[in-house]
């Protein structure tokens, strides 16, 4: 049993520590305290000795170390008789009750008007390192951290169980509370003192703090545009999603992004020529989008496209002086400037303190062993819209559905639960925009699960399907490809963006 002769009551949450403090005092239980705790015992006429008192040692750092003093914790971790000669030799007594919550540092993080400043104070050290020490010396001190656990203490005796009980509680606690703090570093790498993080514009949202990091091989030069309005997370993002997707093509292209999915994408003798079509697939998605393009833009293409939509960011590897200017008549499109590079071998993503690292999808099409499946093939120019459309389904949320006819996309559905739904939204949009769906080419990111999209596609106009292949259901669906006189081409790699 633990007799509890002295108690340190050190807490953020006061709830119920007055009414403990009230039995412990009644008990002839001696209080230390510190800080604000020891000012709201004693105003309401609690004996309380200070713990700078006690150990002789004012609070510095505005509060940040109080409870940091061998006396403090010396007191704590005493294990009865043995430790008693050490304990008078520094003046210190035996603890024998620890009465500690801590900073509520999850509620800061929360707080919308928070900062990093405020966030780190709320970082608790005293009070883990209290708790820590208690519950490590369980058998001779007692911890409470939580009011909830002030009703069922005995104010005479503690037994060794219920002591060790309330210290497996206090592990708990400071365990989801280093964890919330380890999970806050992680996903918010901020240093006053590194030069490679950049504050941008927000987040996902206005609400949501965004940052940057470049490094010196990055693609697009986000830290020195050439013009235009400061730089968000979505635009950054949208950004590097454009430029992977025109990497694709070695002839002249244009992709246009909207929320990191391609809503058109075309490749033609000139960026101009690519631009129209790239913008006609999907005019209303491409209003306030990201312009990829992978070759000059010229004074007449510059002037084409600030007369044709909202932009909200332009991407190429360069731009006459002319079309510089023209842009200027645009003060807020963000005109940013490529670089070539290779495509990063590894890409990761750090989300709820949980990191991702996987190998880039890159997959070299010229080599790519592709398989004809069905009684009918495609022409060679049919093979190039068929590979032209799987390279754009590669930057397409799954399940990804792509239409194209000379090496022009038509019609995209993307990132549904379904792939006959991706299939019917790629239809519907080319069927809203008044495009020719007439033996177009439809092109697939995974296999088909069952034939209803094949026999969908082909009521629509689809002559030539490409897909990695790979369902239990090959037989069934080639089989209805074959009954609607479709080619069908597998390729046996499947290119998943979730």
């Amino acid at each position: 049993m633990i007799r509890i002769k002295t108690a340190l009551i050190s807490v953020f949450d006061k709830t119920g520590v007055l009414e403990l403090a009230k039995n412990l005092a009644k008990n002839k239980v001696k209080i230390l305290s510190s800080g604000g705790t020891a000012k709201y015992l004693k105003e309401n006429n609690i004996e309380v000795t200070e713990v700078a008192e006690y150990t002789k040692f004012n609070e510095i750092f505005d509060g940040r170390v109080k409870t940091l003093h061998p006396k403090i914790h010396a007191g704590i971790l005493a294990r009865g008789k043995s430790d008693e000669s050490e304990l008078k030799k520094i003046g210190a007594k035996k603890i024998d009750l620890v009465v500690v919550n801590l900073y509520p540092f999850a509620d800061e993080v929360a707080d919308q008007k928070s900062t990093e400043k405020s966030i780190i104070e709320k970082i608790d050290i005293g009070g883990p390192a209290m708790i820590r020490a208690a519950a490590k010396n369980y058998k001779y001190t007692v911890v409470a951290t939580n009011p909830q656990q002030y009703k069922q203490l005995s104010f005479d005796e503690v037994s060794e169980e219920e002591s060790k009980d309330l210290a497996s509680d206090a592990f708990n606690l400071t365990c989801e509370y280093d964890l919330d703090i380890s999970n806050w570093f992680l996903n918010n790498p901020i240093n006053d003192d590194s030069s490679n993080w950049f504050k941008l514009r927000y987040g996902e949202n206005p609400h949501q703090e965004g940052l940057l990091q470049i490094n010196e091989d990055a693609p697009i030069d986000f830290l020195k545009p050439l013009q235009g309005r400061e730089i968000s997370y979505n635009n950054v993002s949208d950004s590097l999603a454009a430029w992977a997707c025109v990497q694709e093509f070695d002839e002249a292209s244009v992709c246009i992004v909207k929320h990191t999915n391609p809503c058109g994408v075309a490749s033609s003798k000139n960026i101009l020529e690519s631009y129209k079509k790239a913008f006609q697939t999907d005019p209303t998605s491409a209003f306030g989008g990201v312009i990829a393009c992978n070759g000059e833009i010229d004074e007449e293409t510059a002037r084409y496209m600030i007369n044709n939509q909202f932009i909200e960011v332009i991407i190429a590897p360069n731009y006459t002086k002319k079309a510089k200017e023209i842009f200027k008549s645009k003060a807020n499109i963000r005109v940013l400037k490529s670089n070539y590079t290779e495509l990063d071998i590894y890409e990761n993503k750090m989300v709820h303190g949980v990191g991702l690292v996987q190998s880039t999808d890159i997959e070299d099409f010229s080599s790519m062993e592709i398989k004809n499946v069905t009684k009918k093939s495609p022409s060679k120019n049919q093979l190039d819209d068929l590979i032209f459309a799987m390279k754009v389904a590669k930057h397409v949320k799954s399940n990804a559905i792509v239409l194209a006819k000379n090496k022009t996309t038509v019609g995209i559905g993307a990132g549904q639960m379904s792939r006959v739904i991706s299939t019917k939204i790629a239809f519907m949009k080319a069927e809203e925009e008044g495009l020719d769906v007439e033996d177009c080419v439809l092109a697939s990111d995974a296999f088909f699960p069952f034939r209803d999209n094949i026999d969908f596609a082909a009521k629509k106009g689809a002559s030539h399907i490409i897909q990695p292949g790979g369902s239990i259901k090959d037989d069934e669906v080639i089989r209805a490809a074959d009954e609607n006189k479709l080619s069908m081409t597998f390729t046996g790699v499947r290119h998943f963006k979730h």
